[in-house]
């Protein structure tokens, strides 16, 4: 090889080796992106997880106080649960701030099809997880509120009592086939905005052993 060959390709080597050297710094940078993405996807989900099994821990707490208690005096706001930290403003475990009494607000102006039979939502428990569960380990990563309506089914034009006579009597519609149902809607935020709500609709029965309740139906709110 001739003297001028040689000192036309003694560059090539190290051109080569920081070629290699970017496609592997490249490959490393997206392994460590997508691991970090995979890893927040996987905290999110977990967290997601717990706080809407919070909130089923704050609707069976509800239900259990609810069992015992005057519907009439639950939906006016005059009987809470003995879980009941208030209808204020919070501050939640990611360091926002939570205006209860906003929410309830925002709750009752939602449009809903039953007109006179429109729920007036109110705070019946509230409280940190850790006040409902202080023995768990992820007990203050949650704060729960759960409110209570009267069952959309009313037909008595009286959200604010349980089965009432129907407003308007008829062949078809002589009884309430509302009475003895609440309606509750729980949500419980956790960290990072995590939040999670669940409705459920529970009854009773004088029929039942005293302080039994039924879930007529469940579901997540999304």
């Amino acid at each position: 090889m001739s003297r001028r060959s040689w000192r036309d390709d003694r560059g090539i080597a190290l051109i080569a080796v920081m070629t290699a050297s970017s496609l592997l710094l490249a490959l490393g940078l997206s392994l460590a992106l997508t691991t970090t993405v995979e890893l927040g996807i996987a905290s999110n989900q977990r967290d997601g997880v717990q706080v809407l099994h919070a909130a089923d821990a704050a609707v069976e707490r509800a239900m259990a106080d609810l069992a015992v208690a005057d519907w009439d005096a639950v939906l006016t706001g005059a009987a809470t649960s003995g879980f009941f930290e208030g209808r204020a403003g919070v501050t939640l475990p990611d360091g926002s701030r939570l205006d209860v009494g906003k929410e309830t607000n925002r709750l009752i102006a939602e449009p809903r099809p039953w007109g006179r039979n429109n729920p007036r939502w109110t705070v019946f428990a509230s409280g940190s997880l850790a006040a409902l569960l202080p023995d768990t380990a992820v007990a203050g990563r949650a704060y729960l509120v759960v409110w209570v309506a009267d069952d959309p089914s009313e037909n008595d034009a009286q959200p604010l009592r349980d089965g009432g006579p129907p407003a308007v009597e008829d062949a078809a519609n002589r009884d309430n086939p509302g009475r003895g149902a609440l309606w509750l809607h729980a949500q419980a935020y956790g960290v990072a905005g995590t939040r999670r709500t669940v409705e459920v609709i529970v009854e009773r029965d004088a029929r039942w052993p005293a302080a039994q309740l039924r879930v007529r139906s469940w579901r997540e709110v999304t």
